[in-house]
This record gives C-alpha cells, sequence and structure tokens, in this order.
C-alpha cells in the first residue's frame, strides 16, 4: 500500500518548522519506506502500519500545542501488484523519457 500524507497543525502560529521536524523524526523511526516532498510525504506500508505513523504524528502535533491538525490522506490499495514507491516513479519516467523527456521528477533547471 502506498499512501501520501500531509498533517497542517492550526492554531499554531505562522512558523511551522517545528511541527514539521517531529512529524520528521515520527515518520523516520517508523521504518517505513518514505519519500518527503514540498506537500507532504509518501509513505509505503501495511494499512495498520501507515495509520499507527500518522496516528502518533497526529498526537505529537497535539502534545506540542496545535489547537486542530488539519490531516490529509490518500491512499493507494493497490491489491494485484505491490504499491512499490520506485516502481511508480520509474515508471513515469520511463514514459517521460520515450516521450522525448528528460525523465526527470523535480522542477528542472528553474527556468
Amino acid at each position: 500500500m502506498v499512501a501520501e500524507v500531509s498533517l497542517v497543525p492550526l492554531g499554531a502560529g505562522t512558523s511551522l518548522s517545528r511541527y514539521v521536524a517531529r512529524s520528521v523524526e515520527i515518520i523516520r523511526s517508523s521504518g517505513l519506506r518514505h519519500q518527503f516532498h514540498a506537500m507532504g510525504t509518501n509513505l509505503e506500508g501495511e494499512w495498520d502500519e501507515i495509520m499507527a505513523v500518522v496516528k502518533r504524528c497526529r498526537e505529537a502535533l497535539l502534545e506540542m500545542g496545535a489547537e486542530r491538525v488539519l490531516v490529509r490522506l490518500t491512499i493507494d490499495d493497490r491489491r494485484d501488484k505491490p504499491g512499490r514507491l520506485a516502481d511508480k516513479e520509474r515508471a513515469v519516467r520511463e514514459k517521460m523519457t520515450a516521450a522525448g523527456g528528460r525523465g526527470e521528477t523535480d522542477a528542472g533547471d528553474g527556468d
């Protein structure tokens, strides 16, 4: 299973870096395969593993003083083939390269 999660503490002011840092610590310590990106984190694991990490992050943000936590969670629960993060990225890169693109998924050269 692959999931994308974003947790936003509300009522915590305008600087959120300490909340993000705490969530990153929890995710890294979980042992789940993950990829951080600008708007959230991709996680790979079983349902209970992913839900446990999301729950720990949410609880940590509340304990840190957030009045509310907005959780956005998208799940790809594919049963016929493992939902590997690396496989998904590789498939897109291959198609981009075949179409004449550079096969990169980053922002490019800053143009």
